[in-house]
This record gives structure tokens, C-alpha cells and sequence, in this order.
């Protein structure tokens, strides 16, 4: 982001507030939240995961749906908040019941502890590129 003289990058409370928001948004499903957050041109990326990457707003929010629908999120317990000019790293252990399928692994109801990294890249106080890096391999372990 090209901060223009005179002005300042977003500050830590800034940036917590997008992450809170986002958060929040998951954990009660809550499509509008999420979709208010989104820049129009918004990129997605699974890191380690099968899928393309997602473009535009209508795209992000159908899988933020799809991944509510599957997923009760419990909790997120913080490892570390890493901040850049206009992003925010957000390293936590999730708590999550898998009802369907997250990251491509059945649930049925099953209880999962997992590490989850999200990389919120912030412009004009939207999120432009979210980048994600779930521990598949301990959702794999859990799985099964």
C-alpha cells in the first residue's frame, strides 16, 4: 500500500480489528461480515491445499459459506501476530467440529485441534489477498 506524505500505514489496532472481524465472522457465520471485509478484487490462497486460487469478492465469500457450512469454529488460541505495513500475520491454534469437509478431509462431527496461519494483506481498509496455511497434516492424523 502507497501511503500518501503526510499519512500513516494502519496501526496494530487497525489491523487487529480486520483479523477480530474476520474471526468473528467465521466463527458465527455471519456471510455479510465477511463479504463488508472483502476488497472487490480480492485474491484467496490455500497454501497446500487443492484448490485454485480464488478472485473476486463473490468467489471469496462462496467459500467462506462453504467452509461455515462444514465447520463449527470453536476457538483460536494465539501463537503470534506478526505485523507489516498493510498486512497482519495471524499464526493460532484453531478448535474447530468438522460437520462436512475442511480442506478436503470428512469430519462427521469430529472434534480437531490444528495450526492455522492467515496472511491479511489490508487496502483502503479491506482485505485484498488472504493467504492461508492450514496443518494439513495434523487434519489428516485427526481424520481419519
Amino acid at each position: 500500500m502507497k501511503v500518501p506524505p503526510g499519512q500513516h500505514p494502519p496501526g496494530r489496532e487497525f489491523l487487529d480489528s480486520i483479523v477480530g472481524a474476520w474471526t468473528r465472522a467465521e466463527h458465527d457465520a455471519d456471510h455479510s461480515a465477511a463479504m463488508h471485509l472483502l476488497a472487490d478484487d480480492v485474491t484467496l490462497v490455500v497454501v497446500g491445499f487443492d484448490q485454485a486460487t480464488l478472485r473476486g469478492r463473490k468467489a471469496v465469500a462462496a467459500w467462506h459459506r462453504e467452509q461455515t457450512a462444514n465447520v463449527l469454529h470453536e476457538k483460536d488460541l494465539p501463537i503470534q501476530r506478526v505485523y507489516g505495513w498493510d498486512s497482519v500475520l495471524d499464526d493460532v491454534m484453531r478448535e474447530s467440529r468438522v460437520l462436512g469437509s475442511l480442506f478436503g478431509h470428512r469430519g462427521k462431527g469430529q472434534r480437531v485441534r490444528y495450526r492455522l496461519r492467515r496472511l491479511f494483506e489490508i487496502s483502503a481498509g479491506r482485505v485484498t489477498r488472504l493467504t492461508v496455511w492450514p496443518d494439513l497434516g495434523a487434519l489428516e492424523r485427526q481424520l481419519k
